[in-house]
């Protein structure tokens, strides 16, 4: 063979061999790495399939030709005979088969994982539990005539039942007010009358100066309260009437008859209309000097005194804002009187009209604190321009104060409020009336069995003293009130009064105190018993009094 030819033939045998290397890195580089294994794989091993046996070639470990053992029967013609094996394929990979017995020469085939499943937990050498059985304590299991507490039921082992029980119903909650009255229900309102009858003895029944005549007297009153049980708006009422009768001093009997009704309509929940109509029948305290004139006599009988009122508003609420302006108008009638020296004093002359306009801002700072500003207007226009001394009492008015209504505690509340008052007259004889004014009033629970109330009050009262324009009225209270039983109530209350008129050097010093018993045998049946005692210091010193005041009464209340 020629240089040539050998030189090719060697160089592409070569090539062959460097194309069959090339083959198999190619082969062994595309072959997928296997996963590294897991925790679950490490926790679970008997889930994973047992690793296969590195890859043979077919053919390289045939049964041996003596070995029968597989053969059914003893003998295998088709394993022992070599002629009937299927001929050795060296260096191939064996097909693809699903029978058992195939070979992968490559990398084991991970399963995949089953879902995971709690484990079953078997206590090895402990029993199970008994089922569970009532104490022998149990509600509905002790036995009738046993004795003492053979377990402990607070707390129970862990193997014993206890038999549920129906809770024990709510104690009701305590009566308040154990002897109110309950009231009769007529429709959506609900009706409070009464009616009381008293005896008493008065030491000076007409609270005169001189020519006293004490006289035991009867007194008669009856009335009725009134309250709406309404989702919206509201109507109250609070009426009464009355009569005292004097045996010896038929001069000082008179009647008490007076009236508020208050009613509110609510527009929309920012909005109301509040109404409220008043009405009063009473008789002029004689020997003052708003009733005498000076160097004159004073007056023997008790002339009568009526008013009527009439008051309508409206307030708006602007979230904590609230603005209320109120309109009212009031009717002031006088009865005659007479004098002690028989002639006859026309008081009528002094009757008059009220008009007022009222407006007052209030802003809600917290719910126990709110402050406000008021400002009030008013007119008082009489009948007459003379009244029985000449001069014309009409008069134009303003009042300005700021207050705040407050709530200390739970068991102190109170309202409190300083102005300025300022009066003009139509007569110019008249002097004009000034003066700062102070209002307070004070709430406090002391305990739940006692209350302490104190007011006070600045305002300017109406005179028919000549030359006096008007009095300035400065009024203190203080009541205590104690339940000493629960159907069982004591009262004390004492109050001072200083007028000052202006225009006279006259003052007038009111003392007043009282005691009271109220003693409630049933709902309806109230026993009342009280004690008064005033007195009178004027710097006119013919019209000082005093006064003692002793009554007990029954009183019937629904």
């Amino acid at each position: 063979m020629p240089v040539s030819a050998k030189l090719c033939l060697n160089a592409a045998a070569a090539a062959l061999f460097i194309a069959a290397a090339n083959s198999c890195a190619y082969a062994q580089k595309m072959t997928p790495e296997p996963p590294a294994p897991s925790a679950e794989d490490d926790q679970a091993p008997a889930l994973q399939a047992a690793p296969l046996p590195p890859p043979e070639l077919r053919g390289t470990e045939s049964p041996p030709l003596n070995d029968i053992s597989d053969a059914p029967g003893g003998a295998d013609t088709d394993a022992v005979n070599p002629v009937a094996s299927p001929p050795p394929n060296y260096g191939l990979p064996p097909p693809v088969s699903s029978t058992r017995d195939f070979i992968n020469y490559g990398r084991p085939k991970r399963k995949k994982s089953l879902l995971y499943q709690l484990p079953k937990i078997r206590r090895v050498g402990q029993p199970p539990l008994p089922p569970l059985t009532a104490y022998a304590t149990a509600p509905g299991m002790r036995l009738r005539g046993a004795s003492g507490l053979p377990v402990d039921i607070t707390d129970p082992g862990p193997t014993v039942a206890v038999i549920p029980t129906l809770p024990h119903p709510l104690r009701p909650k305590p009566d308040l007010t154990p002897f109110d009255p309950v009231g009769i229900g007529v429709g959506s309102l609900r009706l409070y009358p009464y009616v009381e009858t008293d005896t008493g003895y008065d030491t000076n029944p007409n609270l005169l100066g001189s020519d006293i005549v004490p006289s035991a007297f009867a007194h008669a009153e009856t009335g009725l309260k009134l309250q709406s049980d309404w989702s919206q708006h509201s109507l109250a009422a609070d009426l009464r009437g009355g009569y005292y009768d004097y045996f010896s001093f038929p001069a000082a009997n008179r009647p008490e008859v007076a009236g508020t009704v208050t009613g509110r309509v609510d527009v929309t929940r920012q909005t109301q209309i509040n109404l409220q109509t008043t009405f009063s029948l009473t008789t002029q305290q004689p020997g003052s000097p708003t009733l005498a004139i000076p160097n004159a006599v004073f007056i023997t009988s008790r002339p009568l005194y009526a008013s009527v009122g009439q008051t309508l508003g409206v307030t708006q609420q602007f979230n904590r804002l609230s603005i209320s302006l109120n309109s009212a108008f009031a009717r002031y009638m006088f009865g005659n009187a007479t004098q002690s020296d028989g002639t006859t004093l026309e008081l009528a002359l002094n009757d008059y009209n009220t008009y007022s306009l009222a407006g007052r801002i209030a802003y809600e700072l917290t719910p126990g604190l709110i402050p406000y500003v008021q400002v009030t207007g008013d007119r008082n226009q009489y009948d007459s321009t003379a009244d029985v001394s000449g001069f014309d009492r009409s008069s134009n008015g303003i009042h300005g104060k700021i207050g705040v209504t407050y709530q200390a505690t739970r068991l102190i509340t109170g309202e409190l409020a300083i102005g300025y008052e300022s009066r003009a007259y139509a007569d110019p004889r008249l002097p004009n009336l000034n003066t700062p004014t102070v209002d307070a009033s004070l709430i406090y629970t002391a305990t739940p069995l006692t209350t302490v109330t104190f007011t006070a009050s600045t305002n300017i009262a109406e005179t028919t003293l000549a030359n006096s324009s008007g009095a300035i009225s400065h009024v203190l209270s203080l009541k205590i009130s104690h339940d000493l039983l629960r159907n069982l109530t004591l009262a004390a209350t004492g109050t001072y009064q200083l007028d000052n008129y202006v225009g006279q050097p006259v003052s007038d010093n009111y003392y007043t105190g009282q005691f009271e018993v109220d003693y409630h045998m049933t709902r309806s049946i109230l026993i009342t018993g009280s004690y008064k005692y005033q007195r009178f210091v004027s710097s006119l010193g013919f019209t000082n009094y005093v006064d003692h005041l002793f009554m007990a009464g029954l009183k019937f209340q629904l």
